[in-house]
């Protein structure tokens, strides 16, 4: 494979991981279905979610008046053939409860960071995501 294939393939894979994390703090959740392959899957904690239908689940059950924001560093893709590749990456995230749209929210620290990985499938439509896995690596502790 030629680097400037390597790049791009890395460029499209690392767009993917900021692109969900910008669709997650903006509520745009069909923008961010559209990132992944249909029978993707997406593991938290000890939730597991599959396909489509699965993701959107978690995303309708997102508090409304929740707000964040994802600061998304230290990505590194991997690519394994042609048509797959791994990522990874630590996300700053800052949230707020309480908030109304649009509305500016107060700025405290950070309550995590969490590791983003994920595996990428080329399809038809270009790279998407077909494994996403959120795992905590640091939290706030309690007041």
């Amino acid at each position: 494979m030629e680097t400037i294939e390597r790049l791009a393939i890395e460029a499209d894979c690392t767009r993917l991981m900021n692109e969900f994390s910008w669709c997650t703090d903006t509520f745009e959740y069909d923008k961010a279905l559209s990132l992944f392959v249909p029978d993707c899957t997406l593991q938290r904690a000890d939730e597991v979610f599959e396909g489509i239908d699965g993701l959107r689940s978690i995303m309708e059950r997102r508090a409304p008046d929740r707000r964040t924001c994802h600061v998304v560093s230290g990505i590194v893709i991997d690519i394994i053939d042609d048509n797959h590749a791994r990522g990874k990456a630590n996300a700053l995230v800052f949230g707020y409860r309480g908030a109304k749209p649009g509305e500016e929210v107060p700025l405290d620290t950070a309550d995590s960071i969490v590791r983003f990985e994920g595996e990428f499938r080329r399809t038809d439509d270009g790279w998407k995501i077909a494994k996403w896995t959120i795992g905590m690596n640091f939290r706030k502790a309690a007041p």
